[in-house]
């Protein structure tokens, strides 16, 4: 049988009511928006030891256990470099392999071509990185190779030509910065002039050569593996690791301005 459904009819008063009801919370969502606009975000430095505190009494005790984990095992002794990569998949898998890795700086150089994050393959491996991009007018490689020499980082370029160092004979008790050049053309001239050294992943087949983001798990996991099977001093500092954990503890909760703004306003 088919039930008949009344429409309900109400009174001008209880609609008027309805719709003032409407009209106030309408205008409390678009005062919530722009008070959270307005509201200054915050930043890793600014966290304080106690704010730090309150903040991961909001994350589950496995998700703070996790952090303390992965922090153990993260490094920047070794940094990747990627230069002008054109195709987003593979600049995406180094990313990727950085992190599963504990590589903590990725260096990216775009002289024309743009990063483009790719979710799928990245898996939400960048919101753990340090990720420096260098991408001005002008120099952008020189600058990128500049600044970590400063450092105290060694320059090593893969690439294919005579005189390379397979991966096992390259030394790693300095700081390295592994540099990936472009899928077609390889590293630039700049590279060439600014490597320390040049590494090779030695092959048995007729094919020459390894797609970028093969090669870059390769290397990341040879060369991260002799770091932590070694006596080098690899591991961050406590400093380093504390502007981790509050970097992350602050991508991890959502709308943390709101809690930030109530720890402050329990402190008056």
């Amino acid at each position: 049988m088919c039930q008949i459904v009344r429409k309900t009819k109400y009174s001008p008063a209880v609609v008027e009511h309805f719709h003032r009801l409407r009209v106030l919370l309408q205008a409390s969502s678009c005062l919530l928006f722009c008070h959270l606009c307005s509201v200054k975000k915050t930043q890793p430095q600014e966290v304080s030891p106690a704010l730090l505190a309150y903040l991961q009494g909001f994350l589950k005790d496995e998700r703070k256990a996790r952090f303390e984990e992965v922090l153990a095992g993260r490094t920047r002794h070794l940094t990747c470099v990627m230069e002008n990569i054109a195709d987003a998949h593979n600049a995406n898998a180094v990313m990727r392999s950085c992190e599963c890795f504990g590589i903590q700086d990725v260096h990216i150089i775009e002289n024309g071509a743009k990063f483009k994050p790719a979710k799928k393959v990245l898996k939400g491996s960048h919101k753990w990185l340090s990720v420096h991009k260098y991408r001005e007018e002008g120099h952008n490689t020189l600058r990128c190779l500049r600044l970590l020499k400063e450092k105290g980082y060694r320059i090593v370029a893969t690439s294919l030509e005579a005189g390379c160092k397979p991966l096992h004979d390259v030394d790693v008790s300095t700081p390295l910065a592994l540099v990936f050049g472009q899928e077609h053309i390889g590293i630039s001239d700049v590279v060439k002039a600014e490597a320390d050294e040049f590494v090779i992943v030695p092959m048995r087949g007729f094919t020459e050569s390894l797609n970028i983001a093969a090669a870059a798990a390769i290397l990341l996991q040879h060369f991260s593996h002799r770091l932590r099977d070694s006596d080098i001093a690899w591991a961050l500092s406590e400093e380093e690791k504390d502007d981790l954990r509050k970097t992350w503890t602050l991508k991890n909760i959502y709308r943390n301005e709101l809690l930030i703004e109530r720890f402050y306003q329990d402190q008056l």
